[in-house]
């Protein structure tokens, strides 16, 4: 379905036609937009514009007026309108007319003044159209091309417009919404980098649950003193041993007590009665011949 947009393309002047007339400054045969596919600085995507839709269209202007800039987002003011465009038609497969910088305000005047140093130092300048129109989608040559066409002024701008560059520039319009081909290009794009990056996201989460389990089978998990199963059954071993000591270093000591305070026993015969032991016999040691004998 044909979709109508307003666009500004952008071509450069021949600064050999320049004639000075009524004050101002006449540009004659000045290039306004040929046949080809453009990309300009409004929609900023590629449109084709064949030349019979600038043959059947080169003389339909709904506005002459010559600009020293875009809209834009703000509205231009009358001083801003340095010239107007007439004699417009089609010739060499681009549709070209005469611009006449009418020199009676500052802001034309400058224009003129710009243009001759421009042509004095070899600098090109260029005028972007500004036309409206209607774009279909051609399926079997993959691009949009123009079917109808109407211009709606002009104005001298920096740059020209080109087949594989948009062209945004401060004085040449704020962007149209984008064609829904365009979006779609986007919106997959977006759908494909959203997908990169959740499968990265994956794949790092994957990682480090292996680093952590290798983590897990070099270093055990640290436990704090006493968890560890082995030393807590040591510990009782070594609790009930303590405690048997104990127990039998207190059994001890009862002994050792209760000896102390039982009384040693006397040695007795077999008889009741008690006995005294005599004295043993005498004896005697004679010194000189060693003879022992009794008393």
């Amino acid at each position: 379905m044909p979709v109508e947009r307003r666009r500004e393309l952008r071509f450069e002047l021949s600064p050999t036609a320049l004639q000075e007339v009524d004050g101002g400054l006449l540009i004659r045969n000045a290039r306004l937009l040929a046949a080809g596919t453009w990309t300009d600085s409004q929609v900023q995507t590629p449109l084709f514009y064949p030349p019979d839709i600038l043959r059947a269209n080169a003389g339909n202007w709904a506005d002459n007026s010559y600009w020293s800039r875009h809209r834009g987002g703000v509205p231009r003011a009358i001083t801003e309108k340095v010239g107007i465009i007439s004699n417009q038609r089609f010739e060499n497969d681009a549709i070209i007319g005469d611009i006449f910088l009418h020199g009676r305000t500052q802001e034309s005047r400058d224009t003129i003044a710009y243009v001759r140093w421009a042509q004095e130092k070899g600098i090109p300048v260029y005028s972007s159209v500004e036309h409206v129109g209607q774009e279909t989608w051609n399926e079997r040559d993959r691009r949009y091309e123009l079917t109808s066409l109407q211009m709606v002024g002009a104005a001298i701008v920096n740059v020209g417009a080109c087949q594989t560059c948009t062209l945004p520039r401060a004085n040449e319009g704020e962007p149209d919404m984008a064609d829904d081909q365009k979006i779609k290009e986007l919106e997959a794009a977006l759908k494909t980098a959203t997908d990169k990056i959740a499968a990265l996201e994956t794949k790092a989460t994957a990682a480090e649950t292996k680093v952590k389990e290798l983590e897990s089978k070099i270093t055990p998990p640290a436990q704090a003193p006493g968890e560890d199963p082995k030393v807590k059954e040591l510990e009782g071993k070594l609790a009930d041993q303590a405690k048997a000591s104990e127990e039998k270093i207190k059994e001890l000591e009862a002994a050792i007590k209760k000896l102390e305070e039982t009384p040693n026993p006397q040695t007795r015969t077999s008889g009741t009665e008690s006995r005294e032991l005599e004295p043993p016999a005498a004896v005697h040691v004679d010194p000189k011949s060693g003879e022992v004998y009794g008393l």
